[in-house]
Order: C-alpha cells, then structure tokens, then sequence
C-alpha cells in the first residue's frame, strides 16, 4: 500500500522542479541571445503567456537589428518565495538575483551598445505555472511571467 504525498514533499517536489526549470531557462536565454541560428521555439519549452511572447519580441527584434550577446548571465541568487499546488494552474513564486557583468550585447560590428550606467545585479520576480498538473507534477512547469524587483541588488560573489 502507497502513501500519497504529504504537502510539504509535493512542495518540495514542486520547488526543486521549478528551480532546475529556472537555471536551465537563463542558460536557454543566454543560448538565444548569443546564436542567432538557434530556433526561437525552444523558448516554448520553458515558457508561456506574456513571458514567451515577451522574450520572442526581444529575440526577434535584436536579431532584426544584427544584435548578439556575448557572455553569460549568472544567478546569484534563487530563492523560492511559496507554492500553491492547490491553484488552478499550479503556481510557484521564484526570485533570482541575476548577474549581468560580464553579458555584452554588440552590434554586427561588435560594438557594444549596452549603456555604461546599467546595473550590473538585478532582482526579478518570475511566475511558474504547471498547466500539467497531476499528469506531469515535476516536467509541467513553465515561466508564466516575469516582474523587475525594487530591492537593494544582491551581493557579487
């Protein structure tokens, strides 16, 4: 005879799922931003909504404009701020601190045109959804939406 579940290991399910979904997605927009040639439908696979169509705009309009990223984002730091399995679809809050110093973005020419004043840490809110559910309570998960935060940057590290 099976136990189901208690809540907190379907949270904790949820919150390790939701994080590893999250790494990857930075890595996947790193990808984007720095080969043009890669398919924009892979964005499908960790995104949907605003969030998708958002970052297929982006990527349309600096590849459009003969944009390209040099360098990696790194995150500093990912915390999981709740889960609400109950919803409708299931949801999960994550915050991540990410780390631009060492992303460029050049022109054709390799010009950068980054402003010197952008910060180089930032905080953003992202919204993840399993339209799944049940049926796939650990591989559902996509990046809903996404939302700047106003908090003193994280440390460098």
């Amino acid at each position: 005879m099976s136990q189901s579940p208690s809540p907190t290991s379907g949270s904790e399910a949820a919150a390790t799922s939701v994080e590893r979904l999250v790494r990857d997605y930075y890595g996947l927009l790193d990808e984007l931003g720095q080969d043009p040639r890669q398919p924009l439908s892979r964005l499908e696979e960790y995104a949907e909504g605003v969030e998708l169509s958002s970052q297929q705009r982006l990527y349309e309009t600096e590849r459009s404009d003969a944009l390209h990223q040099t360098g990696d984002t790194r995150i500093a730091e990912l915390v999981v701020q709740g889960a609400n399995l109950s919803a409708d679809p299931p949801t999960v809050e994550v915050d991540v601190c990410f780390d631009v110093s060492a992303v460029d973005i050049v022109d054709a020419s390799g010009a950068s045109t980054v402003t010197p004043d952008r910060p180089e840490f930032g905080w953003i809110r992202h919204i993840v959804v399993n339209r799944d559910g049940d049926s796939n309570p650990t591989g559902g998960w996509r990046v809903s939406s996404s939302q700047d935060l106003e908090r003193p940057p994280c440390a460098a590290g």
